[in-house]
């Protein structure tokens, strides 16, 4: 569910901090990336009319085996190579700058978001910290809406957030201050994994 809009006005309370607030008193149903516990989730080619991209439709989490951070030292450059790829051919045809790594088959959580010097950029277990004195952030209601479907979901999220993550095509950490579109793509991935997926990554 990666194409965002803003709603009128600010919300008052943060819950993407607490996902039992956005599915209820019960946890969601938990599903894996691939089935085989691969990187990639095999595609016979990358459709140009986007068939392929399984988008996010907030009914459930993601959980599985690959968000440690042994696993993540693992994946090869030609793995992230061909993810990015998905995501870009994913982002072109139906115009989102927000590609959550499940969409493109990725089983390791990442977001692919949209910077004005790189292109789509691929942001490799992203983790919040808290931000400097200096920054202030915005706490705003925020519609995801499924590019297929005509389901929709809104939650409240930080306009504004600190990252610290993996730089796709690299094997180095990166703090990272985003905002807009890409803060609320980075706190949707946050939300699609499962907690176990979190604990072993912060």
């Amino acid at each position: 569910m990666s194409t965002v809009s803003v709603s009128a006005g600010v919300a008052s309370s943060l819950i993407i901090a607490s996902t039992t607030h956005f599915w209820g008193p019960s946890a969601p149903p938990v599903v894996q990336v691939t089935s085989d516990g691969s990187f990639l989730k095999y595609w016979e080619d990358i459709a140009d009319d986007g068939s392929l991209c399984e988008f996010y439709n907030a009914s459930f989490q993601y959980t599985g085996a690959l968000c440690s951070h042994f696993a993540m030292s693992r994946m090869s450059q030609a793995t992230q190579v061909d993810a990015l790829n998905r995501a870009l051919s994913c982002a072109a045809h139906h115009q989102t700058d927000c590609i959550l790594s499940p969409e493109v088959g990725l089983s390791v959580p990442a977001a692919f978001v949209y910077d004005p010097e790189e292109g789509l950029k691929m942001i490799i277990a992203p983790k919040l910290l808290q931000l400097p004195d200096e920054y202030a952030s915005e706490d705003k209601l925020i519609e995801f809406r499924h590019p297929n479907e005509k389901r929709h979901a809104q939650m409240h999220m930080e306009s504004m957030v600190n990252v610290e993550y993996l730089r796709g095509g690299t094997r180095r950490m990166t703090t990272e201050i985003f905002n807009g579109t890409s803060a609320y793509c980075i706190q949707l991935l946050r939300l699609a994994f499962d907690s176990t997926c979190w604990a072993e990554i912060d």
